[in-house]
């Protein structure tokens, strides 16, 4: 499992990427590096994603989470751990907090997802089926066919993410959207087929009322799915120090808005997570 950890601060945040995220490292390292000048900041690629190997293993959200709090274990650092979850990380943060509520000292949550009706209807067949696309290049060539002419609107919204941030050389850019070339492998394609069953795993959870837990939701997902805000408001147990907050800018809203939510984040510890 591919993992970067930088800074030395008295929490250990882990940042925990959405799915089919190609490059965790690359597009996290923004926040990353601003939250590292006053925690320890771990960024995970889950198997399948990034440079990390792929899994025969189901990717449930009991498996994820095991295997993340594994990789922390043997990289000695102890929890409890801020989970801030991205996308359907916040599933997987979900049953962490829920299931090791010990290990976890508060969950900061990037537009991450919560049981709603719609997620939990049955995932569609074409993960099943997509593997065999793969193995002739067929998802490379549609990628690379993309990339250059935006024809599909495949890239063309994370392109669009990207740009928006300046916080990436064109390069580094490159070098993300030319990842999306292979993110379809199998693992990641296990794990999309199992996102229905991740999302009802999540049905009626809601966090512990002693943990703190804030949202960054993006307000273009709540354009887009009805239940995403009352979803987030009906897992809060605790208003007090458990709450909502809505961000312009689209789903992977912290490429742009890294600086803000940083601060934000770094408040709300502050005031509401005790150091190890």
């Amino acid at each position: 499992m591919s993992v970067a950890v930088q800074g030395s601060g008295p929490r250990t945040v882990v940042l925990m990427p959405g799915l089919g995220t190609p490059e965790p490292i690359l597009g996290f390292a923004p926040l990353a590096r601003r939250l590292a000048e006053q925690n320890t900041v771990v960024t995970v690629e889950p198997f399948g994603l990034g440079l990390s190997d792929g899994t025969d293993a189901p990717r449930t959200s009991e498996a994820i989470v095991d295997e993340t709090r594994a990789a922390l274990r043997e990289l000695r650092l102890v929890g409890p751990y801020v989970l801030m979850p991205h996308s359907i990380s916040g599933l997987y943060a979900m049953w962490w907090a829920t299931n090791h509520p010990d290990e976890v000292a508060a969950v900061v949550g990037l537009d991450d997802e919560r049981y709603t009706s719609d997620g939990a209807q049955d995932s569609p067949d074409w993960p099943r089926w997509m593997s065999g696309v793969n193995a002739v290049g067929g998802t490379r060539d549609l990628i690379a066919l993309d990339k250059s002419t935006d024809y599909l609107g495949l890239v063309a919204g994370y392109r669009e993410s990207l740009g928006a941030s300046a916080e990436y050389t064109p390069e580094q850019q490159d070098l993300y959207l030319r990842a999306y070339s292979w993110v379809l492998n199998p693992t990641v394609l296990d794990e999309m087929a199992r996102g229905a069953e991740n999302v009802r795993a999540a049905e009626g959870a809601f966090f512990p009322p002693t943990l703190p837990a804030i949202s960054f939701l993006a307000a273009s997902s709540l354009e887009v799915e009805p239940e995403w805000e009352s979803s987030h408001r009906a897992a809060i147990s605790n208003p007090a120090i458990q709450q909502v907050t809505i961000m312009d800018g689209d789903h992977y809203l912290f490429h742009a808005q890294a600086g803000a939510i940083a601060e934000m984040t770094q408040q709300f510890l502050d005031a509401h997570a005790q150091t190890q």
